[in-house]
């Protein structure tokens, strides 16, 4: 049996953080002496030899000790394993390593009689063998486990799958949700709401049909025809790119509420844009991505900057008409708040202002980003599929035009909220988020005469 070695050898963390293996030989004896045939043996060993030394362990007889340390050992390499891919998929994007895991999680000393509760034991005590495969368990418990979930909080990482999120999402809670913090519009609440229902009402009735099946696990993801069946006017893709979006906008919200943290915007991250430029959503071929992300990343930066810098007219304009005017308060708090870092407390004496409160209600940073966000998507949308139409025939353009609003909005909603991120730190960041790199190349037209 390949990785034999797993049954005796515990993953233990050295001084350095990082794991181990420490060979235990009273188990390695044991199981060579006891199953020799076993231990040899090819296709299907694991799971025969795991069947065995569980109902050895349960049956508390003799080598029931020796049988739950083999198990525990072998998690123990399942934990490592899940925090090796974690950074894997998560890791250079989200700024943590393997070696930041696993002392969270791979905290087994070995000690037959440990003094506290190792993951390893809570998950070998927590199996049940009818509902998944032990691999499968420690997958899963490693992964929910309280500590790690709350690092990858702090990252920006909610684990849950888009349709385990749009499953359990209450109707009145997404309503809420996209109205008070990613301030959608109320035809965009309805919109989006009334997909969700829909999507509820089919994913859940199949959900409980596969249960009564004894199909349990993770939420699938639904089928042409369950998506046809939610949104009949629509094909199914357009259908599953409009839930993805929503589901996005869900994930966000609750990495913002878990952890203070909204999913920051990730420039290099252009992986729905690419595949709009590919075959998956009709344009042309490979050799028109690389083109179309130029042309979508220089029409983005162009139209943010105009879209803010209306914005900021129109508020100029508001802010003229009070007595006393706070054009010019407002135009150099802005300054002193994006693009050099100052905290509200300070600026306050600096535009006339009295306290932090005052300044944050001049600035109103949340309502900007909505008014930048509304005069942008429609905007981007339409320069967006006028580049597409440059490379793509009009039948393929038609199969974009189902897709391109939805992934542009999640495109434009994850900058706002990496905007958002940075305009609620109370120190400068050293790369700024794009939405205030564009405000401050903009903000200087407003500051004639001005000393910020």
């Amino acid at each position: 049996m390949d990785n034999v070695f797993r049954y005796w050898q515990l993953m233990r963390l050295t001084s350095t953080g990082q794991p181990q293996p420490i060979e235990i030989s009273t188990v390695k004896t044991w199981l060579e002496d006891t199953y020799p045939d076993t231990l040899l043996g090819s296709e299907g060993t694991d799971r025969k030899l795991q069947k065995t030394l569980l109902g050895v362990w349960q049956g508390q007889g003799e080598g029931s000790e020796l049988a739950q340390m083999s198990l525990r050992c072998w998690i123990s390499h399942q934990i490592r394993n899940s925090c090796v891919g974690l950074a894997r998929r998560y890791g250079d994007r989200h700024g943590f390593a393997a070696a930041d895991l696993f002392p969270l999680v791979l905290d087994d000393n070995g000690h037959a009689e440990p003094t506290y509760r190792p993951l390893s034991l809570e998950i070998l005590t927590s199996f049940d063998s009818t509902k998944a495969s032990l691999g499968t368990w420690c997958s899963l418990l490693t992964k929910s486990h309280p500590a790690l979930t709350r690092l990858l909080l702090e990252k920006g990482i909610y684990l849950a799958s888009d349709w385990a999120i749009l499953n359990d999402t209450d109707l009145d809670r997404a309503r809420r949700i996209l109205g008070e913090y990613h301030l959608c519009s109320a035809f965009e609440i309805d919109q989006a709401v009334t997909l969700l229902e829909r999507y509820q009402a089919v994913y859940q009735r199949d959900r409980i049909r596969q249960r009564q099946a004894g199909q349990t696990g993770r939420c699938p993801e639904p089928t042409p025809a369950q998506l046809q069946e939610m949104m009949p006017s629509l094909s199914p893709k357009a259908v599953k790119a409009q839930l993805k979006h929503l589901a996005s906008q869900l994930r966000q919200y609750r990495i913002h509420a878990r952890s203070g943290n909204p999913q920051i915007y990730q420039p290099q991250d252009d992986s729905e844009l690419e595949r709009l430029g590919g075959t998956q959503t009709g344009l042309a071929a490979e050799d028109d991505s690389s083109t179309f992300l130029h042309r979508y990343r220089q029409v983005l930066d162009q139209l943010l900057g105009q879209t803010i810098a209306a914005a900021i007219a129109a508020n100029v304009s508001r802010f003229s008409r009070r007595t006393p005017p706070q054009d010019r308060p407002y135009v150099q708090g802005l300054y002193l708040r994006l693009c050099e870092g100052v905290s509200m407390t300070q600026i306050a004496p600096r535009i006339g202002l009295t306290s932090q409160v005052q300044v944050t209600r001049l600035l109103n940073l949340k309502r900007l980003r909505a008014d930048v966000r509304h005069l942008l998507i429609p905007q981007l949308t339409a320069a967006v599929r006028q580049e597409a139409a440059e490379l793509v025939s009009a039948d393929r353009l038609r199969d974009l035009d189902a897709t391109l609003e939805a992934v542009l909005s999640e495109q434009v909603d994850t900058l706002m909220a990496d905007a958002a991120a940075e305009a609620q730190s109370p120190k400068p960041r050293k790369v700024k988020s794009r939405f205030a790199d564009r405000l401050c190349a903009e903000i200087h037209a407003f500051m004639t005469g001005q000393t910020p």
